[in-house]
């Protein structure tokens, strides 16, 4: 995660809001219906649970101004909040019941390199998860994203070493996707839903792989971004339906923290680097908006 700390802090400071105050909010009637969504995210971010009547609020604002908008960002929210509070973090495999057939895809995220290019513990921890659960559904396809993260090889990513790797231990070629681009979790799954679109179209449904401690982070910013994309390209859906995890804690990480995450990758991926960086940075000139 270090690459998105310093790309988006990179970002900001190229805008000059590195340190800068997030602007108090404007009467929500007055406001774009892309401000208004910057502001659901910042208030469901800042306080969670507690923000509910004021999100509840911009969303009906939202609503009038743009009712497939406001449709979508409903649905975001319902999930963000699902993701949170009951979805269940299933550790080592996939369960049971989940489609036996290639409408299925398993991805597993990808995680920094060291500066050689070579895998950290923690990433072939993930990978040991997803071949478990590609062996326990045998027609689904597994993705491996990550892009270039080594800082002393570029010529290395992470999906590509993903995809060798699970090559070497017995997956069938025809079942692999590489997704070898992208930097950040948001771009991950804006990738991802490109090539299934684009190449796998009988694709419907997801099951991530990650860490445990960022599997309610990953589903979100995968579930919100499919959904968008499938909203504003009017495209069929795919949905984010199941996961599983290595457990691993990271104390870069803990659970405090995690609202925080969330917070930054849903702003990068409705395209506001320069305030995510903020989030990432826990920039402590950042005012949190008025609830």
């Amino acid at each position: 995660m270090k690459r998105i700390i310093c790309m988006l802090a990179a970002a900001a400071l190229l805008c000059g809001l590195t340190g800068c105050a997030l602007k108090k909010p404007d009467s929500a009637a007055g406001l774009t219906a892309d401000a208004l969504i910057e502001q659901i995210i910042t208030y469901r971010g800042c306080y969670g649970a507690q923000a509910d009547d004021k999100v509840n609020s911009l969303l009906a604002e939202l609503k009038k101004k743009d009712s497939r908008q406001g449709k979508l960002w409903k649905d975001i929210m319902d999930y963000w909040d699902y993701a949170n509070t009951e979805m269940t973090v299933n550790t080592d495999r996939l369960p049971d019941g989940l489609p036996d057939d290639d409408t299925l895809a398993v991805i597993v995220l990808g995680f920094e390199l060291n500066p050689d290019g070579s895998m950290q513990d923690e990433l072939i921890s993930r990978l040991q998860v997803a071949l478990t659960c590609a062996e326990q559904y045998p027609n689904a396809y597994v993705v491996c994203t990550g892009g270039g993260t080594a800082a002393n090889n570029p010529a290395v990513t992470e999906g590509g070493l993903m995809g060798a790797w699970m090559l070497e231990h017995g997956l069938d070629r025809d079942r692999l996707i590489i997704e070898n681009k992208s930097r950040t979790t948001a771009e991950n799954a804006s990738n991802s839903y490109d090539i299934l679109l684009r190449d796998y179209s009988q694709v419907s449904s997801v099951a991530l792989v990650s860490s445990s401690y960022h599997i309610a982070w990953g589903s979100l910013l995968f579930e919100a971004s499919f959904l968008r994309a499938a909203s504003e390209k009017h495209t069929p859906e795919i949905h984010v339906i199941s996961n599983s995890a290595c457990e691993i804690e990271n104390r870069n990480y803990l659970q405090k923290d995690i609202l925080r995450w969330e917070t930054g990758g849903m702003l990068q991926l409705i395209g506001n680097n320069a305030l995510a960086a903020q989030y990432y940075l826990d920039d402590p000139n950042l005012e949190k908006p008025p609830l």
